[in-house]
Parts: C-alpha cells; structure tokens; sequence
C-alpha cells in the first residue's frame, strides 16, 4: 500500500488526512518489467543473428550484441557511437544509402539481400531486416541481419556443379547409366554407353537391359541384381556384355542404389576392358613359354590390378560424393572431384595405350611407316596435349632453333616418345617448375633434348632403366606403370634412333633422343 498524509483545517482545527492507495499492481508491472528487460537483454546477447539498435539522426550504434561484434572484428567499445559506415561494413555507398532512404520512408524493410564486409575486408552476403522503434521517444532503428553468404555461395556454385557434372557425366569414356529400381528402365545414358551400344538415346531411354539384349548370359545379369538388392552396390565386376552388333566384350562394372527424386534408381559405370584381357592373355601365354620372363607376368598383373582400378574407384567414389552429398559439400571439394575425375579418366586411358603399344610390339604389329611430316607444328600441338593431360602443372619450354619443319618421320612413334618423356619429366617435377624441350638438327639427325629439374634417377635404377615395368625407388605415390622409358627406347628403335639418359638424384634428368628425320636436301 501506498499512503499520502494531508493536513486540512476544519471547524477551526487542524486535521490530518490520510489517502491510501492500493500499488500491488503497479508494482507488479515494474517488476514484470525489470524481469522482460532482463530476458530481453539475455536473449539479445545470446542471439547468433546480428542485432544492432541505431538512432536514426545520424545511424550511430548504440547497442550491439555479442554476434555482430564477433564477427566484425571490432570491440564494443570501437563500435558504439560510430555507424556503419565510418566502421567501413558496407560494400558498396549506394546501397546504404538506398537501405536508409527506404527505412525513412516506409519504417521498416524485411529481408533485404546487402553485401557488407568485416574489419579484416572479408565480404559477406546479409539477409537484413529492420524497424524504426522509440527509446526514450527517440527514433531508433533496430536491425537484425542473418549471414548468407554460404547459402548464396552453395547456391550458385549448385548451378554450377550441376553443369559441369552434367559436362562430365556425358564426357566420361566410362559406360555410364541410370535406370529405375521398380522397372529397370534407363531414365539416362551418357555418351559412351549409347555409342558403344549403337542405339540412339531415345532407344535406350525407357527400355531395360533386357530388351536391349545387353547381357551375354541371363543368369550373370541376375546374379548382379540379386546381388545390388542385398548389398546395395557393386564394385567392379567383370561382365560379358554385347552391343546391337552382337559383338561381345568384357567390361568392368560397378554400381550403386541412388535415390532421384526420392525414388530408387541404379547408378552403373562399366568400362570397357576387353583389350586389356586380350593383352592379358597374350602376355600370360608369353610368359608361359618363356621362363625368363616370369617376374614380367608378375609386374603385369600388379599393374594391371593396381593401376586400372585405382583411377576407376576414384571415378566411381568421386561419382558417388557429389551424386549423394554435392549440396553438402564445399565448392572446393566439388570442384576437386569434378578434376580428379577428368584427370583419372585420362590416367586409365594412357594407361590402355601404353599396355596396348607394348603388345603391339611384342607382337611386332607396330612397323615403321615414316611420311611427311610438319615437325615444328606437330612438336607445339604435342606440348599442348601434354600441357592439358597434366593440368600445366609444369611450365614446357619448347625451342626449336634453326629447325626445318619438314621432316620425313612416323608420326605415331614420335608421339609415344615425345608424350612419355615430357608426361614423366612433369610428373617427377614440381609444381610449378619448368621442363625443357628441344630440337636440335645434326646433318640428317634431330636431337631431340627433355630435361627436367626433377626428383632424378639413382645409380642402380639407371641400370634398368629400359626393362618393362620398372620403376625408380624413389617415385613415391606417383602413378605409373613403368613402361614408359621402354616404350620410348622401342619406338626410337623403330625409327632408327638411340636414346642417351643422364640423370642425377635430386638434380633432374635429361633424354637425348637422335632420330635420322632430315633427308639430305632439307
């Protein structure tokens, strides 16, 4: 209760009145209120949203929560009684001036996209909302803003990741398809698949592989979908597949239960590795006859179980990450794998090309036919394949002083010596490093020079150099298949060339190849 005491004068004497108030509710109010107060600054601090209160005559801050200052890079202390703008936080004039303008006028604006940066000049994507409120009846402005930035950033790169999956799913040399659980039916098919089948697209789509006549024998094709309902995948399993030729081929698969649309599907990616079982067997019946060749049946098979399925479960995992979880992740690690399965799709394709060079030697279907021959066009159009196929991971320095452009030479040999001397000389380089490349015309000969600053080559490995599948001890984890400087040592054979190599551990290596290219009256 609240009393007020009032002396008053009545009949000539002197009386006290007493007025008293009942104040329990008001009292109430004022604690209620002190109590708001309070969760209101709690919850003002805690807020992980931005929240700042501004008077609105000249936008200086007068109240900021723990969030905003975090992520400005401020102090408290910096920021009251300074506005955005001296604390240099929007990105561009204009729109901080559009933001008030708009506020004056209306007295409040919702979820306004604005670009604003931190005291360290890193620039962020805000989601702003604002109100014109009364402290002490005085305009303020309060202002929340939520960080998009990420959210803006995944988004975009969303689009973008999308089409360049899109640009590698069709690109891919693996035979890549999907097809709905319920039915079997192809709902997609790259390139590959469709060119390799020898059906248009609209063929393909809406039909099984059934009614394709995929399938060799029925029975494989039902033990690899007995097989994906109780696991859920596939890796890598060796089918018998045929074309709308009829033709029959071995090919390596695997596959995954998807979810599109949120309906089941099967993601399956085959490649084609008939060639490398006919070289297979070739080399395994060689090696049967020749005791002496016993370690190279070995080093084969290590290779081929090593060198074509890393880069093929590469694919398929990198396949599988951004199929499943591409909204999730970073736009570094999508663009990551997006690369990393270009750079492997290339791998395993040189890789068949070396296994299938050294076959066609060993069988001696790989001949001699020189022609005319734009040697100083051929030499840049090598260094740029070379350049793309090792994304420029090293510069290439192409010199090609006083060098006739014609010659007389075979241009495939040159291009299995060239390709493997400058693809090893970046690989066993640093990033970033220069490789060396010139030719050199001596009378009739080329000297043709690749020099690297490389990892170099040790004593003993350069006594085996020239053996097939041998490798330096001291490459590391880089890929290979150790036919390289053999394929390079046949073909400059072939051609009626040598081949010199000097080469020092730590300090790089130099091929000196000399090949008769230049007729006498070049």
């Amino acid at each position: 209760l609240e009393v007020a005491l009032t002396r008053i004068e009545w009949s000539g004497r002197q009386i006290i009145q007493a007025f008293i108030t009942d104040i329990t509710e008001r009292k109430r109010a004022q604690a209620d209120l002190a109590e708001s107060e309070a969760r209101f600054s709690l919850a003002f601090q805690a807020s992980p949203i931005f929240i700042a209160i501004s008077r609105m005559s000249d936008g200086h801050f007068v109240l900021v929560n723990d969030a905003f200052v975090n992520w400005s890079g401020y102090s408290r202390e910096e920021m009251l009684e300074r506005n955005a703008a001296e604390l240099g936080m929007w990105e561009q004039a204009a729109d901080r001036q559009a933001f008030w303008d708009d506020l004056r006028r209306t007295g409040s604006i919702r979820e306004r996209e604005s670009r604003f940066r931190n005291r360290a000049g890193r620039q962020f994507t805000m989601l702003i909302s604002a109100e014109v409120i009364q402290l002490n009846h005085v305009p303020h402005m309060l202002g929340m803003a939520l960080d998009i930035t990420e959210r803006h950033r995944a988004e975009a790169e969303l689009r973008e990741s999308e089409a360049r999956f899109s640009a590698a799913f069709q690109a891919s040399p693996a035979f890549i398809g999907i097809m709905r659980a319920s039915d079997e039916k192809y709902v997609l098919a790259n390139d590959a698949f469709l060119n390799w089948l020898g059906y248009p697209r609209e063929d393909v789509l809406g039909r099984t592989c059934l009614e394709l006549g995929l399938w060799e024998k029925l029975e494989d094709r039902d033990l690899v979908l007995a097989e994906m309902r109780a696991s859920g995948s596939i890796r890598e399993k060796e089918c018998r597949w045929c074309n709308r030729a009829g033709q029959q081929f071995t090919v390596l698969l695997s596959a995954e239960a998807i979810k599109l649309n949120d309906q089941p599907h099967m993601l399956s990616m085959a490649i084609d590795i008939t060639q490398r079982k006919r070289v297979e067997d070739e080399l395994l019946k060689t090696l049967a006859r020749e005791k002496e060749l016993s370690q190279l049946k070995s080093n084969f098979v290590s290779m081929v179980s090593h060198e074509f399925r890393t880069p093929l479960g590469i694919i398929q995992s990198s396949a599988e990450l951004l199929r499943n979880f591409y909204q999730k992740m970073p736009s570094d690690e999508r663009e990551e794998m997006l690369d990393s399965i270009t750079r492997n799709t290339r791998r395993m394709a040189g890789l068949m090309e070396e296994v299938l060079v050294l076959s066609r030697l060993d069988a001696g279907k790989l001949d001699f036919q020189p022609a005319s021959l734009d040697l100083a066009g051929f030499c840049r159009s090598l260094v740029d394949e070379v350049l793309s196929a090792t994304n420029r991971r090293c510069l290439i320095e192409l010199r090609l002083d006083a060098v006739p452009s014609q010659a007389v030479a075979d241009e495939r040999l040159l291009t299995h010596i060239f390709t493997n001397l400058l693809s090893n000389a970046v690989k066993y380089s640093e990033p970033g490093a220069t490789v060396y490349f010139a030719i050199e015309r001596q009378g009739t000969n080329a000297v043709c020079i690749v020099r690297d600053q490389g990892i170099g080559i040790s004593e003993d490995d350069r006594e085996q150099l020239f053996k097939a599948f041998h490798r330096g001890t001291n490459v590391g984890t880089r890929p290979g298949t150790g036919l390289g400087l053999f394929l390079v040592k046949r073909c400059a054979e072939l051609h009626g060339g040598t081949v010199q190599v000097h080469s020092k551990v730590s300090q790089g290596t130099t091929v000196i190849v000399t090949i008769p290219i230049f007729g006498g009256n070049v």
